[in-house]
């Protein structure tokens, strides 16, 4: 069941910006007005597994009416891992229909890109066709976006004014999303299906090592619940000096469960 505030009406609909963040087992949806603070809120659902995702979705929208409002602008954030940083010259027009139908030929799903002219590189991924459909058919004002996206931006803005190199990770959905820059410059970026946390720390020390980065000076830091953080922490202190976990604003009531996602953290900025 999602629950968004009172304030929130079909006729007061265009003062927000919202997301409707699409991820394996249910919807997210967040938002809040750009001009007024503290009207950000976050809610979520899971779904039933063994009803077929678009099904799923069509049957919250019919439960939510508010999901279909006309919004001043709906993201909608795609997650999972049939995504691919192209940098820009692979992706020229004369290409980019030859790369995108290599890399993604799963069958009943559409490939979408965008662009992200800070990296010099075309995010291209994959949705389901029927899912992609429906929300076209459904909202106004929209734009695809993949999860992604928002948290590369966000970690390259804070690494540009660093002279260390720093590993990034975000766990989420039994996903974890990596991603080394030095100096503004993404040198790495990969996603992993993760099930518990020594496969965690197997990836993590991993692209550490194979990315060369110092274990005294270069930094890691990592987004995830705290008892899996400190879980974390134990081992990977023993191998890298500096381990900083990343807080999200959150509200008064939500628990560990119901943290703000990264990517969403990103894109909005999320005021408390």
């Amino acid at each position: 069941m999602l629950r968004v505030p009172d304030t929130l009406t079909v006729d007061g609909a265009e003062q927000y910006v919202v997301s409707i963040r699409l991820w394996p087992g249910g919807l997210s949806f967040a938002g809040h007005i750009p001009s007024v603070k503290g009207s950000f809120f976050y809610t979520e659902m899971a779904f039933d597994l063994a009803t077929p995702y678009p099904q799923a979705l069509k049957e919250a929208f019919f439960e939510h009416v508010f999901l279909g409002y006309p919004y001043k602008h709906v993201y909608i954030i795609c997650v999972n891992r049939l995504y691919m940083l192209a940098p820009k010259p692979a992706f020229a027009e004369e290409r980019k229909e030859t790369l995108m139908s290599f890399v993604f030929s799963v069958p009943g799903h559409k490939v979408l890109h965008e662009p992200l002219p800070d990296l010099e590189a075309e995010m291209v991924y994959s949705l389901q066709e029927e899912v992609h459909a429906f929300c076209c058919r459904s909202l106004i004002r929209m734009q695809f976006i993949h999860a992604v996206t928002p948290v590369l931006l966000r970690w390259r803005e804070q690494n540009l004014p660093c002279f260390r190199k720093q590993l990034y990770v975000s766990v989420h959905e039994n996903i974890m999303d990596a991603a080394c820059y030095d100096k503004g410059a993404l040198t790495f970026l990969n996603s992993f299906d993760t099930g518990n946390a020594a496969d965690l720390l197997y990836y993590i020390l991993y692209i550490w090592k194979q990315t060369g980065m110092d274990q005294l000076e270069d930094r890691l830091l990592l987004f995830a619940s705290a008892s899996l953080y400190l879980e974390l922490k134990e081992t990977l202190e023993k191998y890298v000096n500096h381990v900083v976990q990343v807080e999200s604003p959150r509200r008064a009531a939500e628990t560990e469960t119901t943290r703000v996602p990264l990517d969403i953290v990103s894109l909005f900025g999320c005021e408390s």
